[in-house]
């Protein structure tokens, strides 16, 4: 099973680079996967919805409240990379859209909004489902790992290398190639939901 270390060491074996034997290692190619690895592993699980990264949390209720607008203010730990799924109280989800009150239209465009690293609503209690920062690569998906040693290659040639055109070439692989082929199975990997309408549009 994959390690950190194999990943850090596929993405400089693509430079022609030597290996490591671990990211805190001391040597000059170690230091360098220390300085772009963290940062392009939480940007890419902040890209798109990767179940092996996914999880689920009740945010808890910071004690000062918005200075307006907004009745309650919950912080965004920096492990919550993204959001995925929202579940406040004024939020009915089955609610058919067609016998909904304009209220609820307004609570779903502005239920909440993120500033400063806190949550902003009206929603006494807030349920989240999110990206979180896995750095367990034995558990995260063979493309998004093919992703992330590609783009961390990409750095490590401009930096190890100096080669430009090279760094060019495998950024070019990693978004045309592996982001979408990536994103796209991942996104395939869940129930599919029903399209749901009025009984009176069947009817036009």
């Amino acid at each position: 099973m994959a390690d950190e270390t194999d990943l850090l060491n596929d993405a400089l074996g693509q430079c022609g680079q030597a290996p490591i034997t671990a990211i805190g290692d001391g040597t000059p190619n170690a230091n360098w996967c220390k300085t772009f690895y963290v940062p392009i592993r939480q940007a890419m699980l902040r890209s798109a919805i990767w179940q092996f990264a996914e999880d689920r949390a009740v945010l808890a209720s910071d004690p000062t409240p918005p200075a307006f607008e907004f009745a309650f203010r919950y912080a965004i730990l920096p492990t919550i990379l993204r959001i995925k799924e929202y579940n406040g109280d004024l939020i009915t989800p089955q609610m058919s859209p067609f016998t909904a009150s304009p209220n609820y239209w307004m609570n779903v465009a502005g239920r909440y909004i993120i500033e400063s690293g806190y949550l902003l609503t009206n929603d006494a209690s807030v349920k989240i489902t999110y990206m979180k920062d896995e750095p367990n690569c034995a558990k995260w998906d063979a493309l998004f790992y093919q992703l992330v040693a590609s783009i961390l290659a990409s750095k490590l040639a401009r930096a190890i290398n100096k080669d430009v055109s090279l760094g060019a070439t495998l950024m070019k692989e990693a978004l045309d190639l592996w982001l979408p082929f990536a994103a796209a199975v991942a996104g395939q990997e869940h129930t599919v939901l029903p399209y749901k309408t009025d009984d009176l549009l069947w009817g036009r």
